[in-house]
């Protein structure tokens, strides 16, 4: 189905907390397909807020795909990544537990969309909070990792952070703000062996008593990018794949950071569709 030029009225969402919301068309039960998916998960990329017309339209996209499922969006806050523990981001994330089991579905299928460094560590935050609460691996049809997982490092750490800078020239004081900060954390942590969150996240996504194994994945990831580098992208969808994983790999030349979507929506949201159409349980 084409998406391009579908003008989908903006989605009303449900706040379960300051971190969650939940999306319920009104016709969900009457207009349940078999094929499609129940409930969409979609792990924003750190410091997006609800607002974005970008982050609108994948929500715009995913309902005109698949107009009977539910769609959960969670925030990646900055804080995250600076100075919140695992305990606090866990606790943040329980109501994606409780949307997930209130599913009204006989069969849930649930697709997982998650977007840079901050989807992944959202998504693995909720795998691991649902093995804690239910004793299981959650549930998973297909994964779409836009832009992820990274690897922690000085210099893609800066790349992250500094599109959160101001522009214009007040960039330059914080440019230089960050980089004393940066500086010692990261030789903080090579002196004590500290493994950053970015490493904990990659390693939880290629761990299969955490996240399902029998999802197909995506990886969509560009030559270009500063912020996630291609190669780990393309080392950890080699490592998946030899463990059995069916890892589908969509390669950009010349895109910035997640904005594959953007620059070839079409094409995006084919691969998105044919994913979907190649699940297990199919």
């Amino acid at each position: 189905m084409s998406t391009s030029n579908v003008v989908v009225p903006e989605l009303e969402f449900t706040r379960l907390n300051p971190l969650v919301s939940l999306y319920t068309p009104p016709d969900a039960p009457a207009s349940y397909s078999n094929n499609d998916p129940t409930t969409i998960i979609f792990f924003q990329w750190m410091g997006v807020g609800p607002k974005s017309r970008y982050l609108k339209s994948f929500y715009s996209h995913y309902h005109t795909l698949y107009p009977s499922a539910r769609i959960i969006a969670v925030q990646s806050l900055i804080e995250f990544f600076i100075y919140t523990s695992n305990e606090t981001r866990h606790n943040l994330v329980k109501p994606v537990v409780a949307a997930i089991n209130s599913d009204p579905a006989p069969e849930k299928k649930i697709l997982v969309h998650l977007v840079s460094n901050g989807g992944a560590v959202g998504f693995t935050d909720v795998c691991r909070l649902y093995k804690e609460e239910t004793g299981n691996v959650l549930p998973v049809k297909a994964i779409i990792l836009d832009s992820a997982p990274g690897e922690s490092s000085l210099v893609t750490g800066f790349h992250g952070f500094a599109t959160a800078l101001p522009k214009g020239l007040l960039w330059y004081p914080g440019a230089a703000l960050m980089a004393m900060w940066l500086g010692p954390w990261a030789v903080f942590r090579a002196i004590f062996g500290q493994q950053h969150m970015l490493d904990k996240a990659r390693m939880y996504l290629n761990d299969w008593t955490v996240v399902d194994k029998n999802a197909c994945r995506l990886y969509v990831y560009s030559a270009v990018d500063k912020l996630v580098l291609p190669g780990p992208i393309e080392e950890h969808a080699r490592e998946a794949e030899a463990q059995g994983v069916n890892a589908q790999l969509l390669k950009e030349s010349d895109m910035p950071h997640i904005q594959s979507m953007m620059r070839d929506t079409e094409r995006y949201w084919k691969y998105v569709v044919e994913l979907w159409s190649t699940r297990a349980d199919i």
